[in-house]
């Protein structure tokens, strides 16, 4: 598997992954700490942390070979984010949302019914798809921007 920037090699020189892994960190933190700051009224009290060890030691597995072991532990890690959490926050936050969570929110549904149906028509999901869900990200960006205007 070959990095976006550099052709397809076997084994992707140690530079290239090393800067893809930590641009990715800092998209990842500045985008967090953007949508903390977007949704930080309905968001009162709920801290997630980060699962960076899973990340890291998929890093490893990756560099060892054991790709899907490495795809399992994040996969793992991020159900594990997307459901307990969750729940906690469903059942313990209060339901006064405004535009913007609304907003937020249909999005994700919008979003996650795009997967769906492309998954539902074609049985496959590609790249190409998947990317269009930057458009949703985008489209959140713009409505947090012009909420705090």
């Amino acid at each position: 598997m070959g990095l976006l920037f550099l052709p397809r090699r076997h084994e992707p020189p140690l530079f290239a992954v090393g800067f893809q892994t930590l641009a990715s960190l800092g998209v990842i933190i500045g985008g967090a700490h953007f949508f903390v700051d977007a949704v930080e009224h309905a968001a009162a009290g709920l801290v997630l942390a980060p699962e960076l060890p899973e990340k890291f030691n998929s890093i490893f597995w990756i560099r060892e070979g054991k790709d899907t072991l490495a795809l399992g532990n994040v996969t793992g890690a991020m159900m594990f984010q997307s459901t307990v959490p969750v729940a906690f926050g469903i059942l313990f936050t209060p339901w006064n949302l405004a535009p913007l969570d609304l907003f937020a929110g249909v999005l994700a549904l919008a979003s996650g019914g795009l997967v769906y149906l492309s998954l539902r028509l074609s049985g496959k999901l590609r790249a190409g798809r998947l990317m269009l869900g930057g458009l949703f990200y985008l489209a959140f960006v713009v409505g947090a921007v012009i909420a705090v205007l």
